[in-house]
């Protein structure tokens, strides 16, 4: 029951972008797009990595659309670089956001 609440939280987050500036993320979804650039130029951005691909995986989940079908986590990292070249006063959890939303409306991109 526990995990529903949070999933669906997870999903009125992704599905309702109005929303994403009042909750909170927890974790190193609040690693800034500054943080992000950094951490990659060594190993230390799995983490915040593996943050954004569970996101990315629960946001499939609840939605029930495959969208990491045949995806690459480095895809979906430089997917995230982009973004935080663009937005860098923002989170990780801002650039998942974005692309989940792009994912579930493109559901063919980025591979």
């Amino acid at each position: 029951m526990r995990s529903k609440i949070l999933t669906g939280l997870l999903l009125a987050a992704v599905s309702v972008p109005a929303y994403t500036a009042t909750v909170r993320m927890m974790g190193a979804g609040n690693v800034t797009c500054k943080e992000w650039t950094q951490l990659r130029t060594s190993m230390e951005y799995f983490s915040a990595g593996n943050w954004v691909l569970g996101f990315l995986s629960s946001t499939a989940w609840n939605t029930g659309e495959d969208i990491l079908s045949g995806k690459k986590a480095e895809t979906l990292f430089k997917a995230v670089d982009q973004y935080c070249i663009k937005e860098s006063d923002k989170s990780i959890a801002d650039a998942a956001v974005e692309l989940a939303d792009h994912m579930l409306d493109n559901k063919a991109s980025p591979q």
